[in-house]
């Protein structure tokens, strides 16, 4: 009775794990564009970065390390990292979902449908992103706003994630020792005169045109790249847009920095 009783235990927690995995699988990113995107997943569980840089971490001019998670969204230019995102929140139309020949759906089911076509409205998006400054780009995740649906409108809203590469510079990056990591925060005009913008992507288009005039100020020293954004867009309505860059500046006058003995949080 024993055996049978530790048999059947062995069993079970083989069944329990075999479903805890699938579940996890079934959460990761889908296969298409699905080599580059499963890169977010595993981006988390490499600590360390590429051999090409001298040291893994940073410091903040006032001597705190900086998080880890941040480190690789600056640094790890070679692979997607998890934090280095574009947030995107939009509305759009229903219609834009449906192939031709197709028609909506009754009203209880327009939620699904806005689920599973979802990614439809992010195309284009990661196009805006490679014109602008990123070396590549995918759609990380592309959900509807829970209770969005407005069946009488026939719109939605919808949250898309894009995760993105940046092109390595073609010098070698300076003394990582030597320099300390500064962050600001770039954001689009909120008067009455902020441009409205046609689409999403035009909004999108803005906002990174921005970061690229916060990055070229004299005030903003060395290696500046934007570490996320996020992006609030709806038609006729001035869109929202956050971003926070990242540079390098050399250490301050009778600062020295020593490597960290603890790992930052985050790492």
């Amino acid at each position: 009775m024993l055996r049978l009783l530790i048999g059947t235990g062995v069993l079970l927690m083989a069944v329990g794990f075999g479903a805890a995995g699938w579940q996890y699988w079934q959460t990761l990113p889908p296969a298409e564009p699905g080599a580059a995107v499963a890169a977010v997943e595993s981006a988390a569980a490499q600590p360390s970065l590429p051999a090409v840089t001298r040291q893994s971490w940073l410091m903040s001019p006032t001597g705190d390390v900086i998080p880890q998670d941040e480190v690789r969204a600056y640094l790890a230019q070679e692979r997607f990292a998890p934090s280095r995102t574009v947030l995107v929140t939009q509305q759009a139309s229903l219609t834009e979902l449906l192939a031709e020949g197709e028609t909506l759906p009754e009203e209880d089911y327009l939620q699904v449908l806005a689920d599973i076509r979802a990614p439809r409205v992010a195309e284009g998006l990661c196009a805006v992103l490679v014109q602008a400054f990123a070396s590549d780009c995918a759609v990380h995740s592309a959900r509807v706003v829970d209770g969005s649906v407005d069946p009488v409108a026939g719109t939605a809203e919808f949250r898309l994630e894009l995760v993105y590469r940046l092109p390595e510079p073609p010098e070698e990056l300076p003394d990582l020792a030597a320099h300390v990591f500064q962050t600001a925060v770039v954001e689009l005009p909120q008067d009455e005169a902020a441009p409205l913008t046609p689409t999403a992507d035009a909004a999108l288009g803005a906002a990174l045109a921005a970061v690229t005039g916060a990055c070229a100020a004299e005030t903003v020293g060395d290696l500046c790249r934007m570490q996320r954004l996020t992006l609030d867009w709806t038609p006729g309505e001035p869109p929202r847009a956050q971003a926070v860059i990242g540079w390098l500046d050399p250490l301050p006058d009778g600062m020295f920095v020593a490597p960290p003995l603890t790992t930052a949080p985050g790492g």
